[in-house]
């Protein structure tokens, strides 16, 4: 088993080698993470002026309505995150040219039976629900096309592209944004046509894609295998997506329920000016697991080790730093963005960004089991945490408020860092055989 380091004079060569791979891992030189956190400003960006643009022209009702068939969506991105996305960005990485070229030619039919089952499930689920036919095919128009475009992107930067992932991320969002603007101006805009261009825009990115989908080949033989080596790791992955949208959907409702809904609007005001936070996860997403499993495949878990410790310290430090700036300056933000009358909530913000730091630790430990494919570990941590959320948000609503809810989010988010440190430390105290499992390594 590899040992840590004892002292600064060991530990400053693994840092130094750690930092060196990441800056150079991701892409050509120090372009790939530059270029993976530039791309995730702007769809951050994007998204957010979406927001503002469809809230205003659709008027409350609509943009409900829109909200609605858009979380349908949602629950489709994070089961094919688990499912098809976060195994291929760990495993694909890690293998050997042919065999490498094989693995992604079988994802990607993968990929195309995910979005035929997941487009469909969206409009008959929602014809079934609204009863209004042209909204539900636009919503599942909308699902399979925004799902291809992630996919799309998400599958180049494990391939090593992230200045054509920042182009058709880029087109994407810039006709997207552009139609919309132009049908709010002219009193066109629907829920409908609304998801109608959130279609088209994600399908030209798609098809604008194609040409830089690099080397690939098909070998009928290895279908089973990949297959099963791929539900190995992704089907603890659905589960842990689909048992955090139970802890942050749950704990939402209850809170509503018994405060009303002036409560959720404060936490969504408080989550939209969190999402420069986010972006800085998104791109680490696109950087550290791809550089994970390169590590691990090559020089086993002394390579992976400075990976997941780097990012680790820099998360922290860095969450830490974003947390204080935004005791500082939330008040006005608020302001500015939603209104004077929210700026009394800014110390919501300053709470809810307690999550940040102590979140991306936890993201460090996720990449490592992630390389590792034992993602039964990262469930079992957010099943803990779940429980833990559930079981008492509600008497912390009902006697602090909603000091109460973020008192219990931010217990739930270090509950899961604790169990993935300890999971982690058993793995790591196994022989190097034992931890690896039956990974074959590069």
């Amino acid at each position: 088993m590899p040992a840590y380091p004892r002292d600064l004079r060991a530990l400053a060569p693994a840092l130094a080698g750690a930092c060196r791979g990441i800056f150079a891992g991701g892409g050509r030189g120090a372009a790939g993470p530059a270029l993976s956190v530039a791309d995730q400003a702007l769809v951050s960006a994007c998204n957010f002026a979406t927001t503002i643009v469809l809230a205003h022209a659709l008027g409350l009702e609509a943009f409900g309505l829109f909200s609605t068939a858009w979380i349908a969506v949602l629950l489709t991105v994070s089961l094919q995150l688990g499912l098809v996305v976060c195994p291929m960005i760990s495993i694909g990485p890690g293998l050997p040219g042919e065999a490498r070229h094989s693995y992604y030619a079988i994802v990607l039919v993968h990929e195309a039976a995910f979005l035929a089952l997941a487009g469909s499930a969206v409009a008959i689920g929602l014809a079934l629900a609204f009863g209004d036919r042209a909204l539900a095919l636009a919503a599942g128009t909308a699902c399979a096309a925004h799902l291809a475009q992630d996919f799309c992107r998400r599958y180049l930067f494990a391939r090593g592209r992230p200045p054509v992932v920042l182009g058709i991320d880029a087109l994407n969002q810039g006709v997207k944004l552009a139609a919309l603007i132009l049908l709010s101006r002219s009193a066109m805009l629907t829920p409908a046509r609304a998801l109608e261009v959130i279609a088209a825009s994600a399908a030209l990115s798609c098809l604008c894609a194609i040409p830089f989908r690099g080397a690939l080949a098909w070998r009928a033989g290895a279908f089973g295998a990949a297959s099963r080596r791929q539900w190995q790791s992704g089907r603890w992955l659905v589960l842990t997506g689909l048992m955090q949208w139970l802890s942050g959907y749950g704990g939402l409702l209850i809170a509503g329920a018994l405060l009303g809904v002036t409560l959720i609007g404060v936490l969504r005001a408080a989550q939209s000016i969190l999402g420069v936070l986010n972006l800085i996860r998104d791109a680490l997403e696109n950087i550290v697991p791809p550089i994970a499993g390169r590590a691990l495949a090559q020089r086993g878990l002394d390579g992976l080790l400075p990976v997941i410790g780097v990012t680790a310290a820099i998360g922290f430090a860095g969450g830490l730093g974003f947390t204080a700036l935004l005791a500082l300056t939330g008040k006005s933000l608020l302001a500015a963005a939603f209104g004077p009358g929210m700026a009394a909530y800014a110390w919501v913000v300053a709470w809810y960004s307690l999550l940040f730091p102590v979140s991306l630790v936890s993201f460090a430990q996720i990449c490592a089991f992630r390389a590792l494919e034992r993602t039964g570990a990262v469930f079992a941590a957010t099943a803990a945490a779940a429980a833990l959320n559930l079981a008492f948000v509600y008497p912390a609503v009902r006697w602090f408020g909603i000091e109460g809810l973020l008192g219990v989010a931010i217990a739930a988010e270090v509950l899961v860092c604790l169990v993935l440190a300890g999971l982690l430390r058993r793995v790591l105290k196994a022989r190097p055989s034992d931890a690896l499992g039956g990974l074959q390594t590069a």
